[in-house]
């Protein structure tokens, strides 16, 4: 008897023993994946879809996704002081139409919009292309708890992108882990991005410089269409599905850019993603050619873009009053009911907009080209604007 006793508890205690070892390792996983597989170059994409999560529950009235031009191109503290709503950009550098469905998945856990508004340059490209830009993905896995839900969206990407695996969507480690060496040495900034939140920030980035960019020209401004590659239309129809099975409205824009002949690959891209307007059209969702607004938005190419492709904060700040007010009248989105102390953050957040507008200029009028955007770093630099500091002086701490 004393012996199966034993027995018993020596297989007792190895059992625990293993489950201990399977939760550290997991555990070990999550905090690689969320602080040490993060490439630097995409560190402010990372910290933009973490500050989401830590908005308050169901206060967001507008979700924007899609790529670069998203997030240069709308401002959502911005838009809250000229329309009322609250928004905020789940926008990745690179994104294409692989990242609308899992980004929209992921952002419906904490938030109930009454809007989504996508960027539709992310449908135009071919597959092939698609295929080469996953890290967007890894970015938003990161940010998904381990669940049976995240395990059925990461077989579902690696279906749609033939370079990844369901296991490395799971654990981004298995993908990442060469840049833990490196990412070792920024660890205190990561741990400071964890600390921080709700941001006062909203997910904002910009670049401050102009530059003497050609003048669009009446190509870039062509409603005609272009056919996507079946396996892209396959999967922009799927996330059509998706939203028409959660019924939420969506409204399809694509954002100005500074186009001409010169550049035949972009005009392609333009022109198929007005055949992904189209698409959406036959679904019954709106679609804003913003493109087709170039001039009546009061757009300067050499003053409100710091490429071709995306505006600065100069730009930006039309382009959030053409279509925030498109959402406000069209798609009859109010202002947000919040409590108090969710209007005392959105109010605060407007205050930090000013500032990063003083900032942005002063670094354009010092010639500084700096990519700016969603950092505690930022946000401190920020504050001192607020608080009276010579917006000069913060400036001279950039390079």
């Amino acid at each position: 008897m004393p012996e199966k006793t034993d027995t018993k508890k020596t297989n007792i205690r190895r059992a625990v023993a293993v489950i201990t070892m399977v939760l550290a390792l997991a555990g070990s996983l999550v905090f690689m994946e969320l602080f040490l597989c993060i490439p630097e170059s995409q560190a402010l994409d990372q910290n933009r879809v973490l500050m989401l999560h830590k908005e308050p529950k169901d206060t967001i009235d507008v979700l924007l996704i899609g790529s670069s031009a998203t997030y240069s191109g709308f401002s959502s503290a911005y838009a809250y002081e000229k329309f009322g709503f609250t928004s905020y950009p789940y926008a990745i550098g690179g994104g294409t139409c692989t990242m609308w469905k899992p980004a929209l998945q992921d952002a419906l856990r904490t938030q109930k919009p009454k809007l989504v508004v996508v960027d539709v340059f992310g449908g135009g490209y071919e597959h092939e292309m698609i295929a080469t830009r996953s890290s967007q993905l890894y970015l938003i896995m990161n940010s998904v708890p381990f669940s049976s839900e995240k395990i059925s969206t990461a077989r579902e990407i690696s279906e749609n992108v033939n370079n990844v695996s369901a296991a490395s969507m799971v654990f981004p480690f298995i993908k990442c882990h060469s840049r833990v060496p490196i990412n070792i040495l920024r660890l205190k900034d990561r741990m400071d991005t964890e600390r921080f939140g709700p941001s006062p920030l909203k997910g904002i980035e910009t670049r401050t410089r102009t530059r003497q960019l050609a003048l669009v020209d009446d190509a870039s401004f062509s409603e005609e269409t272009v056919p996507l590659d079946q396996e892209t239309e396959r999967i922009i129809r799927d996330f059509l599905d998706f939203c028409k099975s959660k019924d939420i409205e969506v409204l399809f824009v694509k954002y100005p850019t500074v186009l001409t002949q010169q550049d035949p690959d972009e005009l392609l891209v333009n022109l198929k993603a007005n055949r992904v307007c189209e698409i959406a059209g036959e679904y019954g969702y709106s679609s804003l050619n913003m493109q087709k607004d170039f001039h009546t938005i009061g757009l300067q190419e050499r003053q409100d873009y710091y490429n071709h492709g995306h505006t600065n904060i100069r730009g930006q700040k039309k382009v959030t009053g053409f279509l925030g007010k498109y959402i406000q009248d069209t798609m009859k989105i109010g202002p947000s009911d919040l409590d108090e102390a969710a209007k005392a953050e959105w109010d605060e957040s407007v205050e930090y907009f000013h500032a990063l507008d003083a900032l942005s200029e002063e670094l354009i009028s010092q010639g500084k080209s700096e990519s700016i955007g969603e950092s505690p770093a930022l946000a401190r630099d920020l504050k001192q604007i607020i608080d009276g500091e010579d917006v000069s002086k913060i400036a001279d701490k950039y390079k």
